[in-house]
């Protein structure tokens, strides 16, 4: 017996050994590929702080399951580099948790992609159709409403440098005043035709959202997606504007929601598991370009690539920041960049740097449309008006 055991220990040792000589060159190989990867990431952090002149920057990859954070330049003048837990505005990023929040609401047949927005609000809103289709959820969501950009109307507080004349008249501007102002306003084109940004969309579509939960919609992003996500974001960095000035705090509930490159991972995790048929639902298209390799899902922007998968993103931009979030679901791969000085070129460079990340990681290609800012369209001639997913048809269709 001692014979067979001295056997054994060979055999388990040649075993051990085959097993080392096949791990050995995965690892160094994985290894190499994250130095690579961390390599890229320096370079292009350090290189959009000297072309945008800017602050701070935080760059998060979501690779595989695997987190990786960069941090350059400052939180704020004088302190260090932000980590992966320094909060910044994301701006209209946030709009795709709404989007999600939306899904799941669907999902559990408390609310219909068809629904007029007038279900969902008291008293008469006769302004919100045009020719007589009404602002549906969908519309809201996928930012086909037609409605204007912004309510209220502050231009006649400019020049006002860091906006801190706008930030006091935001904080004083309640829910009550938005609906009665919503009164005045009435889509510019027939909805579901166009792709226009739209806060007064996005803002209408938490009101409804807040009737279908029976919530503050504060407290069902605590309960649906901050809570179960573990969102912990620490310091918050300062935002500055265009010309370097420090920037005042937009108001939470005007999109100036906070969260950090590491919240912001955890939210990319949940966004690339599509086995979670609200994710998916909300990647689903429902606004097409003709040859129906971009669309518009409940929030998202998705493009078809060339070599096969998809690619997701949106940015968001506010007075003091910039920021832009990339997905690649067949890959497993996620991008987040934050930073904390605004600019009308930072969302682009941005969006351009998320796809060079994605490209020196696994050779995807980057789509056109990087980002939507403020004021951007993605519009389609009159034959490429696609019917929105949910709603009925019409003569026009």
């Amino acid at each position: 017996m001692p014979g067979h055991s001295v056997e054994v220990q060979g055999m388990l040792s040649r075993a051990l050994l085959g097993i080392w000589l096949v791990l050995a060159p995965v690892a160094a190989q994985a290894q190499a590929s994250g130095q690579a990867l961390d390599a890229t990431v320096r370079a292009e952090g350090e290189k959009f702080l000297a072309e945008e002149k800017g602050a701070g920057l935080t760059i998060g990859v979501l690779r595989d399951g695997k987190a990786h954070f960069h941090g350059f330049g400052e939180m704020a003048k004088g302190s260090g580099a932000p980590g992966k837990d320094t909060a910044f505005e994301i701006g209209s990023i946030a709009k795709t948790m709404s989007g999600l929040l939306l899904a799941r609401a669907v999902l559990a047949g408390k609310a219909g992609l068809a629904d007029d927005v007038r279900k969902y609000l008291d008293g008469a809103y006769p302004g919100l159709a045009f020719e007589g289709e009404p602002v549906r959820l969908v519309h809201l969501a996928n930012m086909t409403s037609g409605l204007p950009d912004n309510l209220p109307d502050l231009s006649k507080l400019d020049p006002d440098p860091g906006r801190f004349k706008h930030a006091e008249a935001l904080k004083a501007y309640g829910r009550a005043q938005f609906l009665k102002d919503l009164r005045t306003v009435s889509p510019a084109s027939r909805p579901g035709e166009n792709v226009a940004h739209s806060n007064v969309a996005a803002q209408l579509l938490i009101v409804a959202l807040e009737r279908i939960y029976g919530m503050p919609y504060d407290r069902i992003l605590a309960r649906e997606i901050e809570g179960p996500l573990g969102f912990g974001a620490k310091d918050a960095a300062t935002g500055h504007d265009v010309e370097g000035r420090v920037a005042a705090v937009l108001p939470r509930d005007q999109f100036g929601y906070r969260y950090s490159a590491a919240d912001m991972l955890r939210y990319a995790a949940l966004q690339l598991d599509e086995r979670d048929p609200a994710v998916a639902l909300s990647h689903k298209g429902s606004w097409f370009t003709l040859d129906k390799q971009t669309w518009v899902g409940l929030g998202w922007i998705v493009s078809q690539l060339p070599e096969g998968g998809r690619q997701l993103r949106y940015s968001g931009g506010t007075w003091g920041f910039a920021s832009v979030m990339m997905l690649w679901p067949e890959k497993k791969l996620a991008v987040i960049l934050l930073a904390n000085k605004a600019s009308d070129t930072a969302q682009g460079r941005l969006g351009e740097i998320a796809g060079r990340i994605a490209a020196g990681t696994w050779g995807t290609t980057q789509s056109a449309n990087p980002v939507i800012p403020a004021q951007a369209r993605i519009r389609g001639s009159a034959g490429q008006r696609r019917r929105q997913a949910g709603a009925p048809r019409s003569a026009r269709d």
